[in-house]
């Protein structure tokens, strides 16, 4: 008697699943109309947000990524989610990634025109000076 019991309790859950699964499935194999695709997610511009921007003076960082160009003349680094360059003799830096995208890790390509960065998890690559 429990082997009818538990065979008819697993039938039913094997069918409920089957009802459960049957409409997602109907309507593709019906033909019906697709629905229009949603815009892609971009994370400099998210839907509703409502952004202001602060100016911040910094004159050091921690935790910061830093990359010197084959030539010696020019390194790369991130500081706050942003990628700057600057000459390594100082100066004053240009940042060439910003927005609300987190970017880090520069890095000089071998020919140094271009420089790589991780941009939120996704490789990206920007010009460079």
């Amino acid at each position: 008697m429990d082997h009818r019991l538990a065979a008819a309790i697993a039938l039913v859950l094997i069918s409920g699943q089957a009802v459960a699964q049957t409409p997602a499935s109907a309507p593709a194999a019906a033909g019906a109309a697709a629905k229009p695709d949603k815009p892609k997610w971009d994370v400099n511009a998210p839907p509703g947000m409502v952004t202001r921007q602060i100016r911040i003076n910094v004159d050091n960082g921690t935790w910061m990524n830093v990359d010197v160009s084959r030539d010696g003349k020019w390194i790369a680094f991130d500081l706050l989610g942003d990628i700057y360059v600057m000459p390594i003799a100082g100066g004053t830096p240009t940042r060439i990634a910003e927005g609300l995208a987190y970017d880090q890790q520069p890095r000089f390509s071998p020919d140094g025109k271009r420089i790589a960065l991780r941009r939120t998890g996704a490789a990206a690559t920007t010009s460079g000076s």
